[in-house]
């Protein structure tokens, strides 16, 4: 869900000006909460009163928009609710719509200007129950994107030729092939050859699924490559492979094991390959090869369109599915792949399409924010990207114009900025993936090219050229693209509440801090992590996320990886923490309190107290970095009842210890100095043991410590310091009447009621 008053304070248009002129932004604690007005709090509503798993309230009430129209949704009221949705312009017209959907796709761009709107819940007898009014601004320079009626997008997609999963300009499409891309057709047409005397498999057994899962996934990959290598070169032998290939496919059960209903990702796969191979190679297949193909097609693609459309899982009704809207998005490609060759296409088209534009991503706002973690950011969107495409060549809906797909280009230039050892926060962050990193960030850039992106992609490499998001990503500039100038150096986003803070973006060697406290708590792939924070230093990994992704709901992932005692935050009475989120539970939820970023330092201020579940009355953290080696952490800490309370750092090697209240990590060259400067007397401990732990090969045991109270309190402050480089700068801290004043790099930090202030430090006499 996306916080109101986080979208509503912060505009996403200003980021040059944050290099130069520092942006402090204080927003309040409860920026989680739908419905807050633009000075102050505002009264609930029905839409407000939902699940917090629900669709989201979209815009959130007074966000600066930067696309006309913008997404309008609100969370789904049951079966049989009706709404009317009205929205009044700046010069008061208002306009109304009657629909049964949580959610609409204006029909025409809105002019720049504040707008008004309101839902209404028309029950089917009696009083009509009101929503209150939001308001939002839409920016001089919003970018339009108007979804046409789907009548109009069946028609285009029924009237385009096949091949539809191609460029449109064929020519320029196999030139690039035999030039600039040779090498990844060279590397396609061996992969396609050494497999041409292989036999086909057959149909898995039922059980057990995780055997037979990869041997799906890459006899899929095997039947598309056989299928683009034979478009690329017409040679008869790459398109006979494809032909027994997926007629093979199609042969299986489609509600046997690999049905939707038993293995949902084995059963996409196939349906995405099929349609693939229906269109790639339409120009040969005779009336057999056809009734086959879509026989199986229409199996597998009208349980999707059930499940995800009109069944519990309605993607409408619950868009933070992480397979789910992934799968959306495919069953929109395959209905204006298949229109006007499969009847039931057109209710796919009709349903699924402009769902699926609408929820391009449900984890974050404009903002291009991805609450899911780096490494599902870059998967989600990378394996999106060819039915993007498609949407594009088939119905001229162009998902870059969008303003999250716009903006994503910052969002990964930030938190996998090139050079970095691994990801930022979530499942499978602690991964460095290089490969998928690159293929996926030029695949990406090439589909929604901005400078920023441009110059990201520029700096990535050890792509694997032969697949396909690159073989058929769209035709883009290809003069070395420079740094932007005037980009920041660090970034905030909202929606998501992540902020990362580097000594020079563009440095490969530099330093990099980031902070999280989420409004998604630790729902699905995130985890309960809300007000930690990772500390990156010259390409190597220092203060750490720890653990490892071993699998979904392992032992691991659930007692230790997803426990906030893995990571950088902070605990009590013996690894105690944040609320982990279980289907129909707590969402755990954290919330950016505050953010001020200048040329010479960064702060990001977080309140986690919703976190805990209720355990503690106060959990708040302020880090301020000042660049380009020092960190400052603090944390204000309450609870009902006295506790010991433990301030956890985790690293990849074995922690040098100077004492209870200093310790050092080391990885390679680069060392980060921890020094608890005040606070309750503590005891330093560490382990390299795990609660439960990882199965998998190559995850060696790491380090985790805490700085832990040697007496139990009701309330208590940590205030600990971070060097970069274990310098010796000199730093002097010391109790103010509302918190603490810490004077170091010729700067006086301020810190108090879960804020941060810092200004130059007074001159000496």
């Amino acid at each position: 869900m996306v916080s109101a008053r986080l979208l509503r304070i912060v505009p996403p248009v200003p980021r040059l000006a944050a290099a130069v002129a520092g942006i402090v932004l204080w927003l309040a604690p409860d920026a989680w909460a739908q419905g807050a007005a633009c000075g102050g709090a505002a009264p609930s509503d029905w839409m407000a009163s939902s699940r917090r798993s629900s669709a989201p309230v979209r815009p959130t009430d007074c966000a600066t928009v930067e696309q006309t129209p913008p997404d309008f949704s609100w969370p789904d009221h049951g079966p049989g609710a009706r709404y009317e949705f009205r929205l009044t312009s700046p010069d008061g017209a208002t306009r109304r719509r009657t629909t049964e959907r949580n959610w609409i796709a204006w029909d025409e761009a809105l002019a720049p200007g504040e707008y008004r709107w309101e839902v209404r819940l028309l029950p089917q007898s009696g009083q009509s129950v009101a929503g209150r009014v939001r308001r939002f601004v839409v920016s001089a320079g919003a970018t339009p994107f108007v979804v046409p009626d789907w009548t109009v997008l069946l028609l285009r997609a029924s009237s385009t030729p096949r091949p539809r999963a191609l460029p449109r300009d064929r020519e320029s499409f196999l030139a690039a092939l035999a030039g600039d891309r040779r090498e990844g057709l060279a590397r396609l047409r061996a992969g396609v050859e050494s497999k041409l005397a292989q036999p086909v498999p057959a149909e898995p057994a039922a059980h057990p699924k995780d055997r037979w899962w990869a041997e799906v996934h890459h006899e899929c990959w095997r039947t598309q490559n056989a299928a683009l290598a034979w478009l690329a070169t017409g040679k008869e032998a790459y398109l006979v492979d494809a032909l027994r290939r997926a007629l093979n496919l199609a042969s299986w059960d489609p509600r046997g094991s690999t049905a939707y209903a038993n293995h949902d990702q084995a059963s996409r796969e196939i349906a995405w390959t099929l349609a693939l191979a229906y269109d790639w190679l339409s120009a040969r297949l005779d009336g057999g090869h056809k009734r086959r193909l879509l026989g199986s097609l229409t199996v597998r693609v009208g349980d999707m369109y059930d499940e995800l459309v009109r069944g519990r899982a309605r993607v409408a009704v619950h868009p933070r599915d992480s397979h789910g809207n992934h799968t959306l998005t495919l069953l929109a490609a395959i209905s204006a792949v298949l229109a006007g060759d499969v009847a039931e296409a057109n209710d796919w088209l009709r349903d699924a399409l402009p769902l699926a534009v609408h929820w391009t991503s449900p984890w974050g706002g404009e903002d291009g924010g991805f609450a899911n973690g780096t490494a599902y950011a870059q998967w989600t969107t990378g394996q999106s990207l060819i039915a993007w495409n498609i949407l594009r060549w088939t119905v001229g809906v162009d998902l870059a114009q969008k303003a999250w797909v716009r903006n994503y280009a910052r969002f990964i230039a930030y938190f996998l900025p090139p050079g970095t050892p691994a990801g930022a926060f979530g499942d499978g962050a602690e991964l460095a993936l290089h490969e998928e990193w690159a293929r996926f960030g030029k695949a990406y850039t090439s589909f929604a090219p901005t400078p920023l992106g441009r110059w990201y992609a520029s700096q990535l490499t050890g792509e694997d050229p032969m697949r396909p998001q690159l073989l058929l990503a769209p035709l883009g500039e290809s003069r070395p693209a420079p740094y932007p100038r005037g980009t920041a150096n660090a970034a905030l986003f909202p929606s998501i509440g992540w902020a990362a803070m580097h000594s020079s973006l563009e440095d490969p060697a530099r330093v990099s801090v980031y902070f999280k406290s989420s409004p998604y708590g630790s729902y699905n792939h995130s985890h309960a992590d809300q007000n930690s924070f990772i500390v990156n230093v010259g390409g190597r990994r220092l203060a750490i996320d720890s653990g490892y992704y071993d699998g979904y709901k392992t032992p691991h992932w659930r007692e230790w990886y997803k426990q906030t005692r893995a990571h950088n935050a902070i605990t009590f009475d013996g690894g105690q923490g944040q609320v982990v989120f279980e289907d129909g539970g707590k969402l755990g939820p954290g919330a950016i309190t505050g953010y001020d970023s200048t040329a010479g330092y960064d702060i990001a201020s977080g309140d986690a107290t919703a976190a805990y579940g209720g355990a503690l009355k106060a959990a708040k953290r302020s880090l301020v970095y000042v660049r380009p080696h020092l960190i400052l952490a603090h944390d204000m800490l309450a609870s009902e009842q006295a506790r010991q309370w433990e301030w956890n750092i985790h690293a990849l090697h074995r922690m040098a210890v100077a004492g209870d209240r200093r310790v050092t990590i080391r990885n390679g060259e680069e060392t980060l100095c921890v020094e608890m400067l005040a606070g309750p007397e503590v005891k330093f401990t560490q382990t390299d043991r795990f609660s439960a732990a990882p199965l998998g090969r190559n995850m060696p045991p790491q380090w985790h410590g805490a700085f832990v109270s040697r007496e139990r309190s009701a309330s208590t402050e940590f205030v600990a310091l971070m060097r970069v480089g274990c310098t010796s700068d000199p730093v002097a801290v010391v109790p103010s009447p509302a918190g603490w004043r810490v004077e170091l790099a010729g700067r006086t930090v301020t810190l108090a009621e879960g804020r941060a202030e810092v200004r130059p430090a007074p001159a000496r006499r």
